[in-house]
């Protein structure tokens, strides 16, 4: 286990450092090349660097997951807006949505008060949620419901995706779970959003519930204790 938990820790860090300076090259030629560049180089470098932020974003998630199970991810409290936090999720999952036809909608309970949690988390939790949510939404929608009652954050993220299967249902937040065979080739993704989310929930203190049905979409819950800030 500790060679494994080693193993994790290290691959993780020596493909990162790479890997980030490889997506900043192709970044800086996008933006600076770009009239010297043809139409097919500047798709293939696109289809690069989106399939090298999916790459970081994978490495991300196994190290902080191993943070996690290793207890080396200390709580750091911060004033929050989670209005602004929503907003920022939203704005960071358009290149998951491309060109689908999904709508996002906020529906924000007022009054919604500055509140004082791990901002860093919450930012991650909400944005893996609404990230799977776009991943497995062909059409339609996702609602986003959020309000702050009694010293408890609730949110809610209800989609009109594929859905999760009743007996499936108890394993979408193990680890590198898919949802269907083959899952891994039609959606991008290592299968560690959903246990990350949990993870860290869990370590705000927090609950976590899913509802789902096939072909009509899923509805993840969860609850953070927070401090509301006058």
């Amino acid at each position: 286990e500790r060679l494994k938990n080693d193993f994790i820790e290290k691959m993780s860090r020596e493909l990162r450092t790479p890997l980030t300076s490889i997506i900043e090259s192709i970044i800086t030629v996008l933006a600076n090349d770009h009239e010297s560049l043809s139409d097919g180089a500047k798709d293939a470098l696109r289809t690069a660097l989106d399939e090298g932020t999916s790459f970081l974003l994978t490495l991300q998630n196994i190290l902080d997951l191993w943070r996690l199970r290793q207890a080396e991810m200390p709580i750091e409290l911060h004033d929050a807006s989670f209005r602004d936090v929503v907003d920022e999720s939203i704005f960071s999952v358009q290149d998951t949505l491309g060109d689908k036809p999904v709508v996002i909608e906020k529906h924000l309970v007022e009054p919604l008060p500055k509140i004082r949690t791990d901002l860093a988390k919450l930012s991650q939790i909400l944005f893996l949620l609404l990230d799977n949510a776009a991943k497995f939404t062909p059409k339609g929608r996702i609602d986003i419901r959020g309000q702050v009652r009694d010293g408890t954050l609730f949110c809610e993220l209800e989609d009109t995706g594929i859905g999760v299967c009743p007996d499936d249902q108890a394993l979408v937040f193990d680890e590198f779970f898919q949802v269907e065979a083959g899952a891994s080739g039609r959606y991008r993704g290592a299968g560690l959003g959903m246990t990350l989310v949990k993870e860290l929930i869990t370590l705000l203190g927090g609950n976590l519930s899913l509802t789902s049905e096939v072909g009509r979409g899923t509805t993840v819950r969860f609850e953070l204790p927070v401090q509301v800030v006058s």
